[in-house]
């Protein structure tokens, strides 16, 4: 394996970024999330004002203004627990890819893996305490966040897939491919998070310094994943992992979305419950949030994330080696049938995507 052309040598630039921040994660992500403090939070958000789950739909304005504040806290909960409960499933494969490399020759890639997965570990912390202390506040617990977030148990799948495709293959190269998605995906959110004027300072902090971490992780599954893509050994497999990550990518994004899932849906209209939104009433609501019934457009930030995550994807796809031009432009119509809005956005009203400044080290 180590002899293959494509290799994964240019990790080795990524570790050495990694290799210079490790010794702070704890004073970048645990330390000032033990320091929180919700009660002080006022009027303080924990989440765009536009992300927030319903915004703008009629049931939004039915709520009380504290209510709506609990919305918007509880999405930023529910969104950080599930991220949360990805990257521990990151770091199982993660683990997996370490093992693997080591064994194959990829050395590079393997101690790349194996920081990543203490960077995780440490932004896993850091979540769960922030969750725990909002939560608390209003006299919820994580059981309570946990029995209306039943999407939780797709990232076990998640593993359990990509392992299951990983031992009939003998190497994880179908997981570097596609693992490119969910980070682009949690670059849109964060950014968009941090850019909130009335985010809370402190949390806001601990996401600035997510989010450079999560640039890099970025990096790291744009150009392993291409790699990856040129180690499959026939363009059979080429085109089935093609099939496989076009489908996978128009899944993804936070908010309405019209291939929302079963699961989705249930987690959605259990967190409006918790506000105290009868079940009737939340199930129609979600129905014509995601419908777009009530609103067509998305608020201007979350259309210029989901302007950003559809150009993301289609570059992406467009930089693939060893893939043939019908198979692209399969892959970009199945992206694009998803993003119709987006895709909308772009044609008539001329959206732009998000665009993002450097970001410097917050402690």
């Amino acid at each position: 394996m180590a002899s293959t052309a494509a290799t994964f040598d240019f990790t080795k630039r990524l570790r050495q970024v990694s290799d210079r921040d490790v010794e702070n994660l704890r004073e970048n992500f645990l330390e000032p999330a033990l320091a929180f403090d919700a009660s002080a939070l006022g009027n303080n958000r924990l989440f765009p004002w536009e992300m927030t789950w319903f915004y703008g739909e009629p049931i939004w304005h039915e709520l009380s203004e504290d209510k709506q504040l609990l919305l918007n806290r509880l999405s930023f909960c529910q969104s950080y627990y599930s991220t949360a409960v990805a990257e521990a499933a990151t770091n199982a494969l993660n683990y997996a890819a370490t093992v693997d490399g080591l064994i194959e020759g990829d050395t590079e890639v393997a101690m790349y893996m194996a920081r990543e997965a203490v960077e995780e570990t440490m932004h896993i912390q850091a979540f769960l305490v922030l969750i725990g202390k909002v939560l608390d506040h209003y006299g919820l617990t994580l059981d309570d966040l946990r029995a209306a977030n039943v999407s939780l148990p797709m990232a076990r799948r998640f593993v359990q897939g990509h392992s299951l495709v990983g031992w009939l293959r003998g190497d994880l190269n179908y997981y570097y491919f596609t693992r490119f998605a969910l980070n682009v995906n949690q670059k849109t959110v964060e950014r968009c998070t941090i850019a909130e004027p009335e985010m809370d300072p402190a949390v806001r902090a601990i996401l600035r310094n997510h989010a450079i971490d999560e640039a890099r992780h970025m990096q790291m599954s744009r150009g392993t994943g291409k790699v990856a893509l040129e180690r499959m050994k026939s363009a059979t497999m080429r085109n089935l992992a093609c099939f496989g990550f076009a489908h996978f990518a128009a899944s993804i994004y936070i908010g309405r979305h019209g291939r929302d899932s079963a699961l989705a849906r249930r987690t959605r209209v259990r967190t409006l419950e918790l506000c105290g939104v009868g079940r009737q009433d939340a199930e129609r609501a979600y129905v014509a949030w995601r419908d777009r019934v009530h609103q067509m457009e998305d608020p201007p930030l979350v259309e210029a994330g989901r302007v950003y995550y559809l150009k993301q994807i289609c570059s992406y796809i467009d930089e693939l080696p060893g893939v043939g031009q019908r198979m692209k432009a399969y892959m970009r119509g199945v992206v694009e049938k998803a993003y119709h809005d987006a895709v909308v956005a772009m044609d008539r009203r001329g959206a732009k995507a998000l665009e993002f400044a450097e970001l410097k080290r917050t402690a």
